[in-house]
C-alpha cells in the first residue's frame, strides 16, 4: 500500500497545480486560535429531484496539533423538507503518536438527515510521514440504523498529504456489507489549503422524504480551496459531483467565510 500511495501522489499532483499563493507573505496564524465560519451550499439534482440548500455556522478552537474542539449548527433543506442539525467534535493527542477524534450530532426534525450520529476515530502517526487510521460511526434514522467502519493510511510529502480509505457500511434492514474506497490529496500552502478527493463503491444514502436509506453504487469527486485573504479573514470555496446509480446525480457548490476571533 505504501507503493500505491507514492504512485498516486504523482497522479493526483497533476489535479491540483502549484499556485502563486505559495509565495504568500502573510504571517502564520497563532497555534492557539478560535475561528468562526459562516457557510452556505447549493445543490442541483438530476431526474427532476429538485434542489437542496444549506447554511451553517461553525466555531473551532485550536491549540496547535495537540487538541481541538468545535461546535456546528446547520439548516438544511432537502426534497422540500427542513432539517436543523447540531454537531460537536473534538480531537486530542492522547500520546505523542496517537490522536483520538470524537464526533456527535443530532437533528430534531430528522426528515432526511439522521436523527442522531456518533463517530470515533484513532490516528496513529508512525513516523517517516506515514499514518494509519481506523474509525467507527453509527447513524440512526427514523426506522433504520447504519453502522460504518473505515480504515485508512496517509503519507505526508512536505506540503502534500495523500490518503487512501476503505469504508464498510451496513444497514440494519439489509443483509450484507457495502464496500467503498477513496483517495484524497491536500496541499498546505502558506495562504491556501487545497484538497481533492475521489471515491467509488457502494454507499448508504437517504434519497427521499418518507423513505428509508438504501445502498447505492456511487462515484464522487470533490475539490476545494481555503484562501487566506488577510491575517484574520479566509474564504473557503468548493464543489463536488456525486453520482448514485438508480437514484440521481447531484452537483454541489459550497462557500464559507472564515474569521479568526
Amino acid at each position: 500500500m505504501k507503493r500505491w500511495l507514492e504512485l498516486a501522489t504523482i497522479a493526483l499532483a497533476v489535479a491540483i497545480p502549484g499556485r502563486v499563493a505559495a509565495r504568500c507573505a502573510l504571517p502564520a496564524p497563532p497555534t492557539q486560535r478560535v475561528v468562526l465560519q459562516e457557510g452556505a451550499s447549493a445543490t442541483t439534482l438530476t431526474k427532476g429531484r429538485g434542489n437542496w440548500s444549506g447554511a451553517s455556522v461553525l466555531v473551532v478552537a485550536r491549540d496547535g496539533n495537540k487538541r481541538s474542539a468545535y461546535v456546528r449548527a446547520a439548516d438544511d433543506v432537502r426534497f422540500g423538507e427542513n432539517d436543523n442539525e447540531y454537531e460537536a467534535g473534538a480531537y486530542l493527542a492522547v500520546t505523542p503518536h496517537v490522536i483520538a477524534d470524537l464526533i456527535g450530532s443530532f437533528s430534531p426534525q430528522h426528515n432526511v438527515l439522521p436523527a442522531s450520529s456518533a463517530q470515533g476515530d484513532l490516528d496513529l502517526r508512525a513516523g517517516a510521514g506515514y499514518g494509519y487510521q481506523a474509525g467507527y460511526a453509527t447513524r440512526q434514522y427514523t426506522s433504520v440504523g447504519a453502522s460504518i467502519v473505515h480504515v485508512g493510511m496517509d503519507r505526508y510529502f512536505r506540503d502534500l498529504r495523500l490518503a487512501g480509505t476503505i469504508t464498510f457500511a451496513r444497514l440494519s434492514n439489509v443483509s450484507g456489507i457495502a464496500l467503498s474506497e477513496g483517495v484524497s490529496m491536500a496541499r498546505y500552502l502558506p495562504c491556501d489549503t487545497e484538497n481533492f478527493a475521489i471515491s467509488t463503491g457502494r454507499d448508504v444514502e437517504n434519497v427521499g422524504f418518507g423513505t428509508p436509506p438504501a445502498v447505492y453504487h456511487s462515484l464522487s469527486f470533490s475539490l476545494g480551496d481555503t484562501h487566506r485573504l488577510s491575517s484574520r479573514i479566509g474564504l473557503a470555496i468548493g464543489m463536488g459531483w456525486y453520482g448514485l446509480t438508480g437514484a440521481y446525480d447531484r452537483l454541489e457548490v459550497r462557500v464559507a467565510l472564515r474569521e479568526r476571533l
